[in-house]
């Protein structure tokens, strides 16, 4: 492996830069990753040296959306939450949809992004 410098002024500094990878985060990984940025700083840094960064926030976004789902499904049956209810009366729809959605984002977030 050969290590390339930059001179800048007298001095020689090696030319160190880490190969991101581009991936698209939903709104869970991208949260996870500034959660580590801003309170997991060891765990950030280690992770991101050893270019398994972006791996792991992709596996923990991708388990986040994927409860997601299987919470909304179980959930809207458990309150009887139909496409019917939808057409009859859509505030009370909304307000469900809603309180599904904010129920689910506090397991999440528990779980997943400040774990």
């Amino acid at each position: 492996m050969k290590i390339e410098y930059d001179k800048v002024g007298e001095y020689y500094f090696p030319n160190l830069t880490v190969k991101e990878k581009k991936i698209n985060l939903s709104k869970y990984g991208r949260m996870k990753l500034q959660y580590m940025k801003k309170y997991q700083k060891i765990l950030y840094t280690n992770l991101l040296t050893s270019g398994g960064l972006y791996e792991y926030v992709e596996t923990i976004d991708h388990q986040a959306n994927a409860l997601y789902d299987k919470l909304l499904v179980d959930m809207k049956r458990q309150r009887n939450i139909t496409e019917e209810l939808k057409e009859e009366n859509q505030m009370l729809w909304i307000q469900e949809m809603n309180n599904i959605d904010a129920c689910i984002n506090e397991i999440i977030y528990d779980e997943y992004i400040y774990n």
